[in-house]
This record gives structure tokens, sequence and C-alpha cells, in this order.
């Protein structure tokens, strides 16, 4: 049954946002949790319906999400033995968010919740290729909102010419709503609440980078997927923050009980986001098109972003949680704006060592999924 499947995935479940700080909604108010509503079907193995918390994301422009490729591949939530049907996504800021942590049936979704009427991960993305360590896995998704979202500036991505400050020991900012202990079965109250911390980058390849390379370190873990890893780079922009990774996959086979997760990194994949977002705006499905493709970091010199047009304040501010990264009130820690900065991390959206669970373990909604079918 669905039951089982899931359980077996999760045997090897890793340890959470580790070591991190609670966040309120106004620290990082560009990020947000990425809720997922669909039917799952898995034949033999059962069926049922999940609504709540897949995974964390971004906002880099009024309009569009960055998230991990695995957070919208239905591979996913079936481990490739199944179906998932009647698929929606919405987006929240909220900080809070166990009302929707998937142990129970909704019967509404957050306030500021916003519909997505478009999705896309990377077409070289292949699930059940993911590696360990560090490599090219093309973990990288858009969501596009119905509605666009004006009253908080997104985040300003890593640009080509500033990829090279992306370092081993580079001080990072990471925030996610993903577990907070080690337990398969999390507790309430220690998973789908927005946590923050500073951590630092450890191995750094082309494509991919490992973000908390000790133990002590803050890291990311299930539920982090998708989330942002931010860093203040040198720039004659007036914002420093930039986002360099997407939370990805685990390290090693300790899943993150050892050393960090391992992200996508954002330079690596410039070219495809910007031509997704431009796509839309030429065939006219998109509902904000001020700038078409990927915004450009306000003021400045030209920092290598693909050619655009446009201006304005495109948010960001220091990874230490300065008035533009973190709101007038930066909350639990924001930090004083230092370009070392006090940047957030917390949380592991990992997934494991290729396998055929390696899609369940990417998540740490469906240990709630399975909790559900047992009541």
């Amino acid at each position: 049954m669905l039951v089982a499947l899931v359980a077996t995935a999760f045997a090897a479940a890793p340890p959470p946002i580790i070591n991190g700080e609670a966040a309120d909604a106004s620290l990082y108010p560009m990020t947000g949790g990425l809720l997922f509503s669909g039917y799952i079907d898995m034949g033999r193995y059962g069926a049922m319906q999940y609504d709540g918390l897949l995974c964390s994301s971004t906002l880099i422009a009024p309009d569009v999400l960055l998230v991990a490729a695995h957070c919208l591949d239905p591979d996913t939530l079936t481990s490739g033995y199944g179906t998932v049907s009647n698929t929606e996504f919405r987006w929240s800021r909220q900080a809070d968010l166990t009302e929707w942590d998937g142990s129970q049936t909704l019967t509404a979704w957050p306030d500021d919740a916003v519909q997505a009427w478009d999705w896309v991960f990377n077409p070289d993305f292949d699930l059940f290729s993911m590696g360990a360590g560090i490599g090219e896995n093309s973990d990288v998704g858009l969501v596009f909102l119905d509605t666009p979202v004006l009253d908080v500036d997104p985040a300003v991505l890593i640009t080509e010419a500033e990829a090279d400050q992306v370092v081993e020991g580079a001080d990072v900012a990471i925030v996610g709503w993903g577990q907070q202990n080690a337990k398969s079965q999390p507790a309430p109250g220690t998973f789908a609440e927005k946590m923050w911390g500073m951590s630092t980058l450890g191995e750094v390849g082309d494509a991919e980078m490992l973000v908390g390379p000790t133990r002590d370190s803050v890291r990311k873990c299930h539920g982090d997927s998708g989330g942002p890893t931010f860093m203040d780079v040198t720039t004659d922009s007036p914002v420093v923050m930039r986002q360099i990774g997407i939370t990805s996959h685990a390290y090693d086979d300790s899943d993150c009980k050892s050393v960090g997760g391992v992200d996508t990194r954002v330079s690596a994949y410039l070219e495809w986001i910007d031509s997704e977002m431009r796509a839309r705006c030429e065939d006219g499905t998109r509902v904000w098109c001020d700038v078409p493709g990927i915004l450009p970091p306000p003021g400045g010199e030209d920092t290598g972003t693909p050619d655009d047009t446009g201006s304005g304040d495109t948010g960001g501010g220091d990874t230490g949680g300065a008035d533009t990264a973190a709101g007038e009130d930066s909350g639990g820690g924001g930090g004083n704006g230092d370009t070392a900065g006090e940047p957030p991390t917390g949380g592991c959206g990992c997934n494991d060592a290729p396998s055929p669970v390696t899609a369940a373990l990417a998540l740490a909604p469906l240990l709630l999924l399975a909790k559900r079918r047992r009541g």
C-alpha cells in the first residue's frame, strides 16, 4: 500500500533544518512556501488527495518563483510508480504554515496564497539519475503566478559577472520551511515554520555547491527543497544581496546528518531562466512583463545578467537582512547590513544518493502523507 512505499522511502530520513532560528514574515519577505494540491494515484499501493506544503521558494519577479525542478516533477511524489492529477500550486509568505503541513484535510488556503497558472522545470533534469556529491543535475524550475505580488521586492539573482565570487568558505544565508529535527515523523511545530540561519559554503562546483560543510553548520533538510541561499557580493549596485543557490539534494549517504545539503548554482542556469521568463511575455501569457526576463540588479554597472530593459528597485538588500532584504523590521536577527552579513540559514530539502526512492526522499511533506494514511 501507499504507506509502505512512503515508509520505505523514508527509512533513511535526514535531519531537518539544523541549528537555525525562527523567522517572521518580514525577514526575507521574498521567500515563501510552495503549496501543492493534487490526487496521487499509486495503483495497487493506494491513492489519496494531498494538500499542503511541498517546498520552499523565492520570488524573483512579481509573478515568478524560482524553485527546484524536483518540487515540480510528479515523479517526486510517486517515485515513478504512479500518477498525479488535478495538480495546483499556490504560494504563501506566511511564516507559520503548520496548518498546511499535509497532515490534515484542508478547508481553506492561507489568506495570502497566490495561485499559479503555469510551471516548468529544466528539460535536462532527471530525478532518477541524481547523484550525491557535487555534480550537474539541472535541478531548477520556475512557477508563474496568476496575480503579481507587488508589495515586496523580488530577490536579485547572481549575475554571470559576479559568479566567481561564489567560493568555498563564503558566508551565506539560508531560509526554509523544512523540518527542525531528525525524526522521520516530525512532531507538531517542527515542520512548516519559516527558519533562517547563517552558514558557509563548502565544496563549490560549476553547477552545484555544498551549503554547511560541517556538523556544526546551519544546514538544510527536507521541506527546504527549492528554497534560496543568499550571499552578499561586491557590486556597484546599491543592492548587494544575491540569490546564488536553490536547495536540491543530499551531499552524501548521511543525508544531511553530518554535513549540509547541495544547492543548484543559479549562475549555471541564468540563460534557461531568462528564456523561460521571456517566452511567456512574448506569447502574452505572463501577467507582469515590465521587465520580460531576469530582473537586473538595480543601479550600478552592467554585471553580466542577460540583456534586458527596464529599471526600478528589484529588491534584495544585503544578506544580513537590511531593510530592503528583510523588510522594515528584520524580526529575529536580520543583522546590521554588513557585507559579511548575518544571512539566514536553516533547512534542507535534500534528496539522497541515487535509488528508486530518490523522489520521495526529496520532500518532507510525504512523511505527513504517510501519517495521514495511517490515521
